[in-house]
Order: C-alpha cells, then structure tokens, then sequence
C-alpha cells in the first residue's frame, strides 16, 4: 500500500505546473511585447508550497516574476537597476 501510495505522489507531482518550459511561456505572456519564450532565461527558480519566484532576463531586460504555484497570476516586474541601455 506505501509503494502505491509514494508511486501516486510521484506521478502527481511530477507534473508540477512550474516547468522550466512553462516558466519562460508565461514569463513572456506576462511581459507581452515581442518576447518569446526560447529568449527567456529563467534564473534563481525558487519553488514553494503556495508560490513559485525567479529573475528572469529577456531582451527587454531583467526582470522579477512570481506566481501561484500552478502559474496562474504571473507578475513580473522590470528591474530598472538591470535593465539594457537604450
């Protein structure tokens, strides 16, 4: 019963909503524009029980994200400090 029991936690969990491949999808959803996924690069990834946080640095900049755990309600917040020349 354990073994089935970890075996069924194992298959739920591992389709966890905040792939890496999800993350840049609904970073670049969030920033808008001309980002696409494949130019974002996620950074300092920090999963928890409720939320999901990361940097990431796109062409338009860097940029601070957070959501739920499952990605919904992306946020993410242009770090002026780090962002591109013009």
């Amino acid at each position: 019963m354990r073994l089935v029991l970890t075996a069924f936690c194992v298959v739920v969990f591992s389709g966890c909503a905040s792939t890496i491949e999800n993350v840049q999808r609904e970073t670049a959803r969030s920033i808008g524009g001309d980002v696409l996924p494949d130019k974002v690069v996620v950074k300092d990834l920090d999963r928890r029980a409720t939320s999901v946080k990361w940097n990431a640095e796109t062409p338009k900049g860097t940029y601070a994200c957070s959501a739920d755990d499952m990605m919904r309600r992306v946020l993410c917040v242009k770090n002026p400090a780090a962002a591109p020349a013009p």
